[in-house]
């Protein structure tokens, strides 16, 4: 709601502008915008995630994002007394077309391929030379566990314009994301994942779940290169 409320402001704000010619944003289409996404690190799986937009033509364009974050920076075990050793990278590939433009607004359409990878350490008891009748023996050691998703988005978004180079990009989305779930260290076959918050009801290795996925948020931007004002 929060987003959804910001959105509103800045709406609101573009609205209030003095009359300006329409050719901002078509004058600086083909300038890179470098972005920061600040709800990423707030994500249960959180990452500092930055990207850059790069133009194709007037009306379309590119953008690649890249995350990295660890559990050492993660709010959301801010009450315990010991953090998960969980590591995640995450990758977004967006195309756009930008449908609509005007003055220093613009709104858009895209497709986007999520990628993301969350690798967790611990020490645990696995078992060894398992089958459908159980595990030879049991050992307690230290395992890589990882949680990976591939996902596709349908987003629509609405980006702004200001005059210090700065741009704003909201943005809403749904689409799929297939979780799968795998054992990275050798010999082991057996592990237990666990899920800290409880959001995964199917934690078994080699598991492989299709979700509904949503995408809320917002990049705060930086235009590269010569601006061109308004005539």
């Amino acid at each position: 709601m929060k987003v959804f409320g910001f959105s509103f402001v800045l709406i609101s704000l573009y609205f209030s502008l003095p009359g300006l010619a329409q050719t901002y944003v078509r004058q600086n289409a083909n300038n890179v915008i470098v972005k920061f996404a600040p709800l990423a690190m707030f994500d249960i799986d959180n990452t500092f995630q930055a990207g850059i937009e790069i133009p194709i033509n007037t009306r379309w364009t590119v953008q690649q994002d890249f995350g990295y974050g660890h559990a050492n920076f993660n709010l959301w075990y801010i009450d315990r007394n010991e953090r998960p050793d969980k590591t995640t990278w995450k990758s977004r590939t967006q195309i756009r077309y930008y449908f609509y433009q005007k003055n220093r607004f613009a709104a858009y359409l895209a497709g986007e391929y999520l990628y993301k990878r969350v690798v967790t350490q611990q020490t645990q008891w696995v078992g060894v030379d398992c089958g459908t009748g159980g595990c030879n023996y049991f050992e307690n050691k230290n395992v890589k566990l990882a949680r990976l998703a591939n996902g596709m988005h349908v987003k629509a978004g609405w980006q702004f314009y200001f005059s210090n180079r700065t741009t704003i990009d909201l943005f809403t989305g749904f689409g799929l994301r297939n979780r799968q779930l795998r054992i990275l260290t050798p010999n082991v076959d057996r592990a237990d994942f666990g899920d800290d918050f409880g959001i995964f009801s199917n934690n078994t290795p080699g598991s492989s779940i299709l979700l509904p996925s949503v995408a809320v948020g917002f990049h705060i931007g930086i235009m590269l290169g010569k601006i061109n004002k308004e005539n």
